[in-house]
């Protein structure tokens, strides 16, 4: 007999009376070995086992509470110290109703085709502690939509309108909360909340920067408890929240440079006709996804990327085909072309290609004709689709755009025609511009962004410094080599005057936010394109620290490295 599972429409309080449960012993644990001894039925019955353990009958209730579908209890003292709070804060922390209706359509339209992971009945679900927390996650979600700044209302915060970063913190910390207590003990619950904040959560400081991603490990802990990725229940709405946190952790895996929790050998047969059965925007989705797990392979260390050192790339299909394949002609623009922009991010991904060293060896380094036309040509896709389509408020469209950033800055960095640096400054000036935008949202785009502008502000300084005669002393090379760490580390030999105070555009872009600067706009570049043979960047204050943003610039598209924004937490205001 097969595990038999909650359906997850239910998830909220489920009457465990009413439902048969199973839980599943490995095969590493004695029990299983001795519950098969003693039930010869069980030991003939093939579809009884599992590949790495058994599913066993709660003997009752009681019993059913303990079973792998039940995440475990916290702390008793915990517990005692949250639920009051919990009870009069947290569980009061929703949007009134006439706000919801407006960011529950937003998410229904917008982001649930692409991520697929609050059915609606579980939203309308009364007002259980379970219903309320899927309205937080969903509210949480929709209010990365700028059209949604006038519904950002809380009832626990006297219906007052709020900004961004107080609604999300407040909402998210609320869920997170709730979640430490014993008021929710379905594990498909859990599984689904965190995904949504491993998705919206913004980092309060630089401390909580690898927040998103441990939050989605813990979704998917929880997937593996449940054997979800074992595809043993009939349950199609668990097959559908497996195949969204397999998503989630594989596009953690690359904007975070983490290994994957989910490994292709530990899941069991049926992934891909589980992705056939999905809707055809979701299942567009998983297609993307799919080559993007495969892109990861470039960047994993050992035999895996040495094998692959003579063919740094990936060549992946046109996204027409995949359309038509995924049966998606019938999607509506916005959510296709936020899945394209998604699309050609994976693109960028699929050239592993060396930093840039020294000018003697820069020819070197110069990347295959294919992947650095495709490479340009998905940075010039991404800015251009996010300026032309109404896409979706997920952040897989500022994290495509930062990578899109970061194409243009090398080729602005180390291009030697100067044609070639002068159109990727003008994009990358177009970008940063771009980047801003999700800056009131993304803690990280903000982050992105602040650096663009230093970047752009520093240039415009040392061409003007250089058009005056009142240059400082360059670098002592006009191309620094640059370590391949992937952090934040000071230049190892730069000439500075103890005690000197840095210039005032630099101390300005260090201490204050970005959104204090005039437009960028403002910044003029004429002087740079007057002198088209100078390197701009060789005559940088030293004081800059342009090898550490070069790292951080450069480890972006290097997702086998961990990156971490937090060391660039001063730029987010």
């Amino acid at each position: 007999m097969s595990p038999s599972r909650r359906d997850s429409s239910v998830a909220g309080q489920p009457d465990h009376a009413q439902t048969p449960q199973t839980r599943f012993v490995g095969d590493l644990n004695p029990e299983g070995m001795f519950a098969e001894a003693a039930d010869p039925e069980a030991a003939a019955n093939p579809t009884q086992k599992a590949e790495v353990g058994v599913w066993l009958p709660s003997v009752n209730t009681t019993a059913a509470q303990s079973t792998a579908s039940v995440v475990s209890r916290p702390l008793a003292m915990v517990d005692r110290v949250l639920l009051p709070f919990v009870r009069e804060n947290c569980l009061k922390c929703v949007p009134p109703e006439k706000d919801f209706k407006h960011l529950h359509r937003v998410y229904r339209d917008k982001i649930h085709p692409i991520f697929a992971l609050i059915p609606e009945d579980v939203v309308d679900d009364g007002d259980s502690p379970t219903a309320i927390v899927m309205r937080q996650v969903v509210s949480l979600a929709a209010a990365a939509d700028p059209d949604m700044k006038s519904h950002l209302r809380l009832a626990n915060q006297g219906n007052k309108k709020l900004s961004y970063q107080d609604f999300s913190q407040t909402l998210s910390g609320s869920v997170r909360t709730i979640l430490e207590t014993s008021l929710i003990t379905d594990r498909t619950v859990h599984i689904r909340a965190l995904c949504m904040l491993s998705l919206y959560v913004q980092p309060s400081s630089a401390d909580e920067a690898d927040l998103p991603a441990q939050l989605g490990a813990k979704a998917a802990h929880h997937s593996q408890t449940l054997g979800l990725h074992l595809f043993h229940s009939s349950d199609d709405a668990l097959d559908t929240l497996f195949c969204a946190v397999w998503a989630l952790d594989r596009i953690n895996a690359a904007a975070y440079g983490r290994p994957c929790v989910l490994h292709e050998g530990d899941i069991g047969p049926g992934l891909e006709d589980c992705f056939r059965r999905q809707r055809p925007c979701f299942r567009l989705f998983l297609s993307v996804v799919q080559w993007l797990d495969k892109v990861i392979e470039l960047y994993r260390p050992g035999v895996i990327a040495q094998s692959l050192e003579s063919k740094p790339y990936i060549d992946l299909p046109v996204l027409e085909p995949m359309i038509l394949e995924a049966e998606a002609l019938q999607v509506s623009t916005p959510l296709l072309a936020t899945i394209e922009v998604f699309y050609h991010a994976v693109i960028i991904l699929s050239c592993r290609l060396s930093r840039p060293g020294p000018p003697a060896q820069y020819a070197s380094s110069i990347p295959p004709a294919s992947a650095n036309a495709r490479r340009s040509l998905a940075a010039e896709r991404i800015s251009s689709a996010i300026r032309r389509d109404h896409l979706s408020p997920v952040p897989l469209v500022p994290y495509a755009l930062s990578l899109a950033l970061s194409v243009e800055y090398r080729k602005m960095r180390h291009s030697a025609l100067p044609m070639f640096r002068a159109r990727a400054r003008s994009a990358f000036k177009s970008n940063s511009e771009l980047m801003k935008r999700f800056g009131d949202v993304f803690w990280s785009a903000r982050v992105v962004a602040g650096l663009g502008e230093r970047i752009l502000r520093e240039m415009e300084r040392a061409a003007n410094s250089i058009a005056q005669g009142a240059a400082g002393a360059p670098l002592s090379s006009s191309i620094t080599d640059i370590p391949t760490n992937g952090r934040a580390e000071a230049p190892a030999a730069v000439a500075t005057v103890p005690d000197a105070a840095p210039p005032a555009s630099t101390a300005a872009a260090t201490t204050s936010s970005s959104t204090e600067f005039p437009p960028l706009d403002a910044i003029d570049f004429s002087i740079v394109d007057a002198m088209p043979h100078l390197d701009v960047f060789g005559h940088f204050d030293p004081s800059f620290n342009l090898p550490a943003i070069d790292n951080a610039l450069e480890a972006n598209l290097d997702i086998g490295l961990p990156l971490n924004w937090g060391e660039w937490d001063h730029f987010a205001g």
